[in-house]
């Protein structure tokens, strides 16, 4: 066995899809069995905002997954071939070689909220994404959740869909974390703040939880709200109108430190000195910033909806995302009740425990030998 993995999506992926791609393939390689290669694009990927580049984009990743990739897959003897975002190829059969082909589905997002996508890329995947993984030999999908929810709206084999836990991102532990976040934040030094990190999308419902640190705020001035994430290049998906205007409309502008995407180093100082993680997502097909809360020793706020109480268990103190009523509540159980917040933590410990990338790995080898 000899598993191609499609990595080409590492050119634009951003923070969830970038971390399951990197991560699942550099824990894979470390196997003692395992034998892969990683299949790119020698071709730049277009990322900006023009719409003719835009839709000549989706015609060449359409070309690259249905004709160069099965190809390059078969030049390097490949008998499997893996693909994190969503799409495979439709035909298996190359110069004599059968591919097995394998699909991550992270969540059901394109049948659920078909508004929040582009027209061009919503109808490749259903007219050639969707029959493609359904001749698949094996999906691969995050959570129950991910998976009941897929069924719900697709016709899929459930025999084929496997349940793969994924893991928290490898972030640097930092000895002083003080000092690197002095770099590139010192008015967050000594301060108490609440976190969130995620790219700025509609679904990660970021407005409700300005309308509850708002609330905060007020009784406890010295609190700041961090927020770590990029504008979403998806115009259907980007929020960020949304969140400025919230922002000025409760008058906490000086509250609230928005600081864009950070490396991997810059991103361990900010969870490691943060006083809580707050989650409030509206829909997530896993949520891998619970289990980096957990890793960096954090209190989690989280909705009570979608695959997040499957992955947080009893480590969250849980609220309804639509209520910010309830978000208050929570944020201010965190702040008045350090017996509580102390026990989320352990709690998040025993939960972080569940999961790694190394025994997601291992799953996924295992299930593609028995293929």
């Amino acid at each position: 066995m000899k598993v191609g993995i499609d990595i080409r999506d590492l050119r634009i992926a951003q923070t969830g899809a970038k971390t399951y791609l990197s991560e699942l393939s550099q824990a894979w390689e470390l196997l003692s069995n395992a034998n892969i290669v990683l299949l790119d694009s020698h071709i730049n990927v277009y990322k900006g905002s023009n719409k003719l580049f835009k839709a000549i984009e989706h015609l060449r990743f359409f070309w690259w997954k249905q004709f160069q990739l099965p190809r390059l897959a078969v030049k390097y003897n490949c008998t499997h071939l893996f693909c994190t975002d969503f799409f495979l190829p439709y035909f298996k059969n190359w110069n004599g070689t059968h591919l097995k082909t394998i699909a991550v589905l992270h969540d059901a997002f394109f049948w659920e909220s078909p508004e929040h996508y582009n027209s061009i890329w919503l109808k490749l995947f259903h007219l050639v994404g969707v029959p493609a993984a359904k001749r698949a030999n094996l999906l691969i999908v995050p959570s129950l959740f991910a998976k009941s929810r897929i069924l719900n709206f697709e016709n899929f084999d459930a025999r084929k869909l496997l349940v793969v836990h994924e893991a928290a991102k490898t972030l640097p532990l930092l000895s002083n974390p003080e000092i690197q976040l002095s770099q590139i934040a010192p008015s967050l030094v000594g301060v108490k703040y609440f976190l969130h990190v995620g790219v700025f999308e509609k679904r990660k419902n970021i407005a409700t939880l300005l309308e509850a640190f708002a609330v905060v705020q007020k009784t406890n001035p010295e609190l700041k709200l961090v927020l770590v994430g990029n504008v979403s290049v998806k115009q259907k998906l980007n929020d960020e109108p949304a969140i400025i205007e919230a922002i000025n409309r409760l008058q906490i502008k000086n509250a609230v430190v928005r600081l864009g995407y950070l490396d991997a180093e810059n991103l361990a100082s900010i969870y490691q000195c943060a006083f809580a993680y707050v989650f409030p997502s509206l829909n997530e097909g896993f949520g891998l910033p619970v289990l980096e809360a957990f890793s960096a020793g954090l209190p989690l706020i989280c909705s009570n909806n979608s695959a997040l109480p499957e992955v947080a268990g009893d480590a969250a103190l849980y609220f309804d995302p639509l209520n910010a009523v309830q978000l208050t509540d929570c944020m201010q159980q965190i702040i008045s009740n350090p017996i509580l917040k102390q026990d989320l933590v352990e709690k998040g410990k025993l939960q972080l425990a569940k999961f790694s990338w190394s025994k997601a790995a291992t799953e996924i080898q295992l299930a593609l030998q028995q293929l």
